[in-house]
């Protein structure tokens, strides 16, 4: 991750009570001292106690300490919802009373209120606040070690830009990697969040990715997906060797190879049989 952070500030991490006030508590942290409220303590503290909070600029600049556990932390992408967006820019729901900020330079695309957005969280160095940002590929590692992940390896993933080959994604919350068009046989959509499989890390360090599993597990899971769209379509479905690959794609999201291995494996468990006009259980 580019934007990893050795600051308390937008974090969930364990500080020291520096001394015990009136209303509340007084944090100790690398920023300088923080407040935290009586009603967020879960019991009697004293000074040199440690407690686990997020600290952050309230709505009056002051450092602020909350125990409530943010959305997401500074260094870190997670789907958010945008709570409201206009002139001067966007908030989006972090978790804590105060809404994190995305500055219309920090959009990908102009965010609309209501609707989620992969955001990464990040220390503004001109204000030293946090700040969100759905400029994704700014913050992630595009290239990895090869030994990140294994071919095949599952990880989960969130469609952050469409490119001219397909989508760029996020993996992990940390790394972006890339789905392509000719291997896309399902709906994709920005911001959804989903499951690939790692098909390659290239010689250039970038991932790329797949939606299905690789190799023979694929098969056997394509054969259970078509034994099951057989069955909710009362046992036939009008494709065969000769369909278009286009059609497979659209209608049964995969591809005109794992299809045709799908069928290969029914037909020798003996659960289909091949007609004129398709397929169809027996």
């Amino acid at each position: 991750m580019k934007f990893e952070s050795d600051s308390a500030l937008g974090r969930y991490t364990t500080q020291k009570i520096k001394r015990v006030i009136p209303s509340g508590y007084v944090i100790e942290t690398d920023m300088g001292d923080a407040f935290l409220s009586e009603k967020e303590s879960t019991g009697n503290l004293e000074a040199g106690d440690e407690v686990t909070v997020c600290v952050y600029h309230d709505y009056d600049g002051h450092l602020t300490a909350t125990t409530q556990k943010p959305h997401i932390q500074v260094g870190e992408v997670a789907l958010l919802k945008v709570k409201a967006a206009g002139d001067k820019g966007a908030f989006a729901d972090w978790g804590l009373p105060k809404d994190i900020f995305i500055a219309h330079a920090e959009q990908a695309v102009p965010v609309i209120k209501g609707k989620y957005y992969p955001v990464a969280a990040y220390i503004d160095t001109e204000t030293d606040r946090i700040a969100g940002s759905t400029k994704i590929d700014k913050f992630v590692d595009e290239v990895v070690d090869a030994d990140t992940f294994e071919k095949g390896e599952e990880v989960i993933i969130i469609p952050y830009r469409r490119t001219d080959m397909g989508f760029r994604v996020l993996i992990n919350g940390k790394y972006s990697g890339m789905l392509y068009d000719n291997e896309i046989f399902k709906p994709v959509k920005i911001g959804e969040q989903g499951k690939a499989y790692v098909k390659q890390i290239r010689d250039d360090g970038k991932i790329d990715l797949l939606l299905q599993k690789p190799g023979y597990e694929a098969i056997s899971e394509g054969a259970d997906y078509l034994k099951e769209q057989l069955e909710l379509n009362g046992g036939f479905l009008p494709y065969h060797d000769k369909t278009d690959p286009y059609v497979i794609k659209t209608n049964l999201h995969m591809s005109k190879r794992v299809f045709k291995a799908a069928v290969g494996g029914l037909l020798k468990a003996g659960l289909l049989e091949i007609q004129d006009d398709g397929i169809r259980l027996k």
